[in-house]
């Protein structure tokens, strides 16, 4: 080749920021006629994940609902891709939980909070006895289920932590590693030996500097999207001209090739080599593809679970607008008696996703703690998905918009070892580097599972890859 060529598989956030980041690295060194970066994307779009889909006035995420505007890289991408970012509406931060088969708000003032009926007297004051917790010494890997147990209580733990867990990771929380899954909270305890305490002093900071703190679930931040939905990032950043993207182009071989380059096979029976690699796919699809070179990060990667999800969008007219309480949406614990993880309200988080006098619905179903979802016809989950959103908000008028979009393999699960297990990967990974090729892993397998995490690992792994390309002689 005339040309030093990076290869990128996988075009979704990762990959894309991947790209751009190598492309500017590459850029800015005066190097860049002498380089070639190119995307290989199996599907026949880009986004992977951050997947939007419109019908006539309904603009329907099938993936993620947006990301928080915390991450300088997201800001940067976005400013690459030349897209306006859209600030959730005020109604978003209203958030319910459900209890006794009805929609409660979790205000943030301590007494509405109190006279919710989302805790028990017990419970609360279970809650209240926080402080006085002893923070957990040494470094074990805790699952998120324990430790909310140890610092808040068995009824906090079941109303309130394990829906969170449920909508943010579609997990789990007796198995999620607090460290790997929400590692400001482990954070929070070690620093201040209180998750009250911690809030406290975020909120203090915050509010001094104008800015959001956030809860202890995770970062700080303000949700944000796009006007067309979160898939318009992805597809600008692919647009023509800084480097060559291939969609339908699905890899099924990475091994070693000539001196100090990788051969890489496609499933059309074509190959071509590379001098370096970022692999931002997701876990599942990663592990084949390194086995032959890095056989440990192989079978982590092949290790981590991505249990199947569905999400059911579900148009309703004036009757919902007048009985769904305004806000983000409501999380539903297991042991309401629903069979669906959440549903979220798209109409009052984001502008434009529904024509007016209509309210756009999303379901989640599936997870990892019901993952027989697979046993079911995409009808059937449907049905489910109608009966239990007019069930909580008492409708009589069935939606006059459906759609569903089944994932096979959703979000990555951060299970306890996952820190060690991620530690195992990269070292392989190393080792296979130094050896053949650089080759560097992307995407929210291990840098955690958010959009803005997902573009952050990628930024990092392109960068990386470009200035190694660069260092290596000719």
């Amino acid at each position: 080749m005339a040309k030093r060529r990076l290869v990128v598989v996988g075009g979704g956030i990762s990959g894309l920021a991947a790209a751009h980041a190598a492309h500017r690295a590459i850029q800015l060194a005066g190097r860049r006629a002498d380089f070639d970066v190119l995307l290989l994307e199996r599907a026949a779009d880009v986004g992977g994940k951050a997947s939007s889909r419109r019908d006539g006035s309904w603009l329907v995420e099938e993936g993620p609902t947006g990301f928080l505007d915390n991450e300088p890289i997201v800001d940067q991408l976005a400013e690459i891709a030349d897209v306006q970012k859209v600030p959730a509406q005020a109604a978003a931060a209203r958030r319910y939980v459900v209890r006794g088969g009805r929609p409660r708000e979790l205000k943030p003032h301590p007494l509405a909070f109190a006279t919710s009926g989302v805790l028990s007297p017990l419970g609360l004051f279970r809650l209240l006895r926080e402080r006085w917790v002893k923070p957990l010494e040494g470094d074990v890997d805790e699952s998120v289920y324990d430790f909310a147990v140890r610092r808040l209580g068995k009824q906090a733990a079941l109303r309130l932590v394990g829906p969170m867990v449920s909508g943010v990771h579609a997990g789990d929380p007796l198995h999620l590693s607090l460290a790997a899954a929400f590692p400001r909270m482990r954070e929070m305890e070690r620093q201040h030996g209180s998750l009250f305490k911690a809030l406290s002093a975020k909120r203090k900071a915050a509010k001094a500097a104008g800015t959001v703190s956030g809860g202890p679930m995770g970062p700080s931040g303000v949700l944000t999207s796009f006007a067309d939905g979160l898939q318009s990032l992805p597809r600008a950043l692919a647009r023509p001209g800084r480097f060559d993207v291939r969609t339908r182009a699905v890899v099924e071989a990475l091994v070693a090739g000539a001196a100090g380059m990788w051969r890489v096979g496609l499933a059309d029976g074509t190959s071509f080599d590379a001098h370096a690699l970022v692999i931002a796919t997701e876990g599942w699809a990663a592990a084949p593809l390194v086995e032959p070179f890095a056989p440990d990060a192989s079978r982590v990667l092949a290790e981590i679970r991505h249990p199947p999800l569905h999400v059911v969008a579900l148009g309703f007219g004036e009757e919902a607008l007048a009985k769904c309480p305004v806000g983000f949406g409501a999380l539903v614990p297991r042991d309401e008696g629903y069979r669906m993880l959440g549903v979220l309200e798209d109409s009052h988080v984001f502008p434009g996703r529904s024509a007016p006098g209509t309210l756009l619905l999303r379901v989640m179903l599936g997870g990892a703690t019901d993952p027989r979802i697979t046993t079911l016809s995409m009808q059937e989950v449907e049905d489910i998905a109608v009966s239990e959103v007019m069930r909580l908000f008492g409708l009589t008028t069935p939606p006059v918009f459906r759609h569903t979009k089944p994932w096979a393999h959703s979000i990555p699960q951060y299970t306890i070892g996952h820190r060690d297990r991620a530690a195992t990967a990269h070292a392989d990974l190393e080792r296979a580097s130094r050896r053949i090729a650089p080759v560097h892993l992307a995407g929210n397998v291990f840098g955690g599972v958010a959009f803005s995490a997902s573009a952050a690992t990628g930024w990092r792994a392109g960068e990386r890859a470009a200035h190694e390309l660069l260092a290596a002689p000719a």
